[in-house]
C-alpha cells in the first residue's frame, strides 16, 4: 500500500512539473507574441495606409515574424474595408506571396495550419485560388471543407465546383451547422440558383433544406417560389419554413396553398400559424374568412390570425371589430388590443 501511495506521489509530482513547464512555455510565447506586436506593428500599419492612400512604396516584410504581423494588419483592414480600396489590398497581399503561401498550407498536414490558410483565403476571397480551394473540399476536416466551400460560393466557379460546395453542406450539417448556413447564404447570395437542389431534394438533409428555405425567404428569392409551394405538402418544420419564405417573397401564387395548410387541423401548430402569418404578409384579403374562424383556435393559431388581420385593410379590420363584439374573452381582448390607435 505504501508503494502504491509512494508512485501516486510521484505520477502527481511529474504532472505538476508539467503542467507548469507548459504553462511557462505559453506565457513565454505571448509575451514574446506582443512584443513582436509591438516592434513591427507600427510600421505595418503606416505602411499599408500609405499604400492605401496610393503612395507608390510596398510595404516590405522581411523576416518571419514581420510577415506574419503584416499579414495579421492587412487581414484586419481588409474586413472594414469596400470596394476599389478592399480590391487593392487583396491585390497587396497576392503581390506579397500571401495568397501563394495560404494555398500551399491547405496541403500542410497540421490541421491546424490548413484551417488558418483557408480562413486567410476567405478573408482574400481571390479567384486565382479555386483549383486550392476546390481540391480543399476534400479535406478530412469539416472547418476546412466548409471555409473552403463559403469562399468558392462567394467567388464563384464552375458548375463542378458548386456540385461540390452542395455536397459540403449535406455532408457537414451535422457536424459543424453554423459554418455551414453561412455556406448555404453565400451560395444565395452569389449564386441564387444553386440553392434549388438544396431545397427541393428530399434526400438532402432536413436541417440543410430548412436553411436554404430560410436563405431563398429572407434574400426575397422569387424564383425558387415554385419551390417553396411544393414544401408546404412535406413534413411541417419544411412546410413552416417554406410558408415564411413565401410570405417574405410575396408570392400570390401561394394564397390557395398557404390556406390549405392553415386550415389543416391534421398539421402542426407551428406549420398553420406561418401560414397564417405569410396570408397576412401576402395581403391576401381572400383569407379573412378562414382567419376569423382561427380566432377561436389554440392561441397560437388566434395571436398569428390576429396580426395578419391587421395587414388586410378594411375587410380585416371589419373581422377584428367583429371578434371584440364577440362573447369569446380571449379573441375579444386581443382583437381589441389589435384595433387601438
Amino acid at each position: 500500500m505504501k508503494a502504491v501511495l509512494e508512485a501516486a506521489v510521484t505520477l502527481l509530482t511529474v504532472l505538476v512539473a508539467v503542467l507548469m513547464a507548459v504553462i511557462i512555455a505559453i506565457r513565454i510565447g505571448i509575451r514574446r507574441r506582443y512584443r513582436l506586436e509591438r516592434r513591427y506593428r507600427p510600421g505595418a500599419e503606416l505602411g499599408i495606409a500609405e499604400y492605401l492612400a496610393g503612395l507608390p512604396r510596398v510595404p516590405e516584410a522581411g523576416g518571419r515574424s514581420e510577415r506574419a504581423v503584416l499579414l495579421a494588419v492587412a487581414l484586419e483592414a481588409l474586413g472594414d474595408l469596400r470596394g476599389s480600396e478592399r480590391e487593392r489590398l487583396a491585390e497587396l497581399i497576392d503581390r506579397l506571396g500571401y495568397t501563394a503561401e495560404a494555398m500551399a498550407g491547405l496541403r500542410a498536414r497540421r490541421r491546424a495550419r490548413r484551417r488558418q490558410s483557408a480562413a486567410i483565403l476567405a478573408a482574400v476571397a481571390s479567384a486565382s485560388a479555386t483549383h486550392a480551394l476546390t481540391a480543399a473540399l476534400d479535406d478530412t476536416d469539416p472547418i476546412v471543407r466548409t471555409a473552403c466551400a463559403r469562399t468558392l460560393a462567394e467567388v464563384g466557379g464552375a458548375d463542378a465546383a458548386t456540385a461540390a460546395i452542395i455536397a459540403v453542406a449535406k455532408r457537414d450539417i451535422r457536424a459543424v451547422p453554423g459554418a455551414v448556413a453561412a455556406v448555404v447564404l453565400a451560395l444565395g447570395i452569389a449564386q441564387p440558383s444553386a440553392l434549388a437542389p438544396l431545397i427541393g431534394a428530399s434526400d438532402a438533409p432536413p436541417e440543410v433544406r430548412s436553411i436554404a428555405i430560410e436563405v431563398a425567404g429572407r434574400l426575397r428569392l422569387s424564383e425558387h417560389a415554385k419551390l417553396l409551394r411544393a414544401c408546404l405538402r412535406e413534413q411541417d418544420e419544411i412546410a413552416a419554413g417554406a410558408a415564411s419564405g413565401l410570405g417574405m417573397i410575396g408570392d400570390v401564387r401561394s394564397v390557395d396553398a398557404l390556406m390549405d395548410l392553415a386550415g389543416d387541423d391534421r398539421r402542426a401548430l407551428p406549420a398553420r400559424a406561418a401560414a397564417v402569418a405569410a396570408l397576412g404578409s401576402i395581403g391576401a384579403a381572400p383569407a379573412v374568412p378562414l382567419l376569423e374562424s382561427l380566432l377561436g383556435a389554440d392561441w397560437p393559431l388566434m395571436a398569428a390570425a390576429v396580426r395578419a388581420l391587421c395587414r388586410l385593410g378594411d375587410p380585416g379590420t371589419a373581422a377584428l371589430r367583429s371578434a371584440a363584439a364577440s362573447s369569446r374573452p380571449e379573441a375579444s381582448a386581443m382583437a381589441e388590443a389589435a384595433l387601438e390607435p
